[in-house]
C-alpha cells in the first residue's frame, strides 16, 4: 500500500476510533465493536505490515474482556446488591425499552427501573430493591469506565504499532 493511501487510511481509522470512544461514554453507538472492527479493517486493508499479528491477538482480547463488561459488571454490582438473576434479566428487558424511549439515557434508566421494580414486586420491601437498582446502575458505570480503559489502551497500541 501506498504511504499516501495508508497515511490516509490511518487517518480514517482514528476518526472512527474517536466516534467509538463517543460510543462507549453514550450508549447509541456500539463504541468498543466499532473500535474494534475500525482495526481489523485497517489490517485487512494493509496487512500485518504495519500492526503485528500478537499486537493485534492483545486487540482483540482487551476489546473481547471490557466490550462485554457492561453485562457482567452491571451484573456483578446488582447480585452483590442484593438482585436475583429475574431483576438482572427484567432489567436487561428495562435497558432495552429504555433504548427505544430515551435513546441517550434510557438504556442505564431502563436496566435500574427493571430491576427496581422487580426486586420490589418479589420482596416488596423499597429500600431493598432501591438498593439493588443502585447496585446494578453502579456496575454498569464501572463498566462503562473499564471499556473506556480498554478503548483508550486499544487506541494506543494502535497509533504505536503503526507508528513505528
Amino acid at each position: 500500500m501506498s504511504l499516501i493511501l495508508q497515511s490516509l487510511t490511518f487517518g480514517l481509522i482514528i476518526a472512527f476510533m474517536v466516534v467509538g470512544l463517543v460510543g462507549i461514554v453514550i450508549p447509541v453507538l456500539p463504541g468498543m465493536l466499532l473500535i474494534w472492527l475500525s482495526t481489523l479493517f485497517f489490517v485487512i486493508v494493509s496487512g500485518f505490515d504495519a500492526l503485528s499479528g500478537w499486537a493485534f491477538a492483545v486487540i482483540t482480547l482487551i476489546a473481547f474482556v471490557t466490550g462485554t463488561a457492561d453485562f457482567w459488571l452491571s451484573s456483578w454490582g446488582a447480585q452483590r446488591s442484593g438482585a436475583s438473576k429475574r431483576s438482572l434479566l427484567l432489567g436487561f428487558i428495562g435497558s432495552i425499552i429504555g433504548t427505544l424511549l430515551l435513546p441517550l439515557i434510557g438504556t442505564i434508566i431502563g436496566y435500574g427501573v427493571g430491576i427496581l421494580l422487580s426486586e420490589y414486586q418479589q420482596h416488596r420491601d423499597w429500600r431493598g430493591a432501591w438498593q439493588a437498582s443502585l447496585g446494578g446502575v453502579a456496575g454498569w458505570g464501572l463498566a462503562t469506565a473499564v471499556q473506556l480503559g480498554g478503548a483508550i489502551l486499544i487506541i494506543i497500541i494502535f497509533v504505536w504499532q503503526v507508528l513505528t
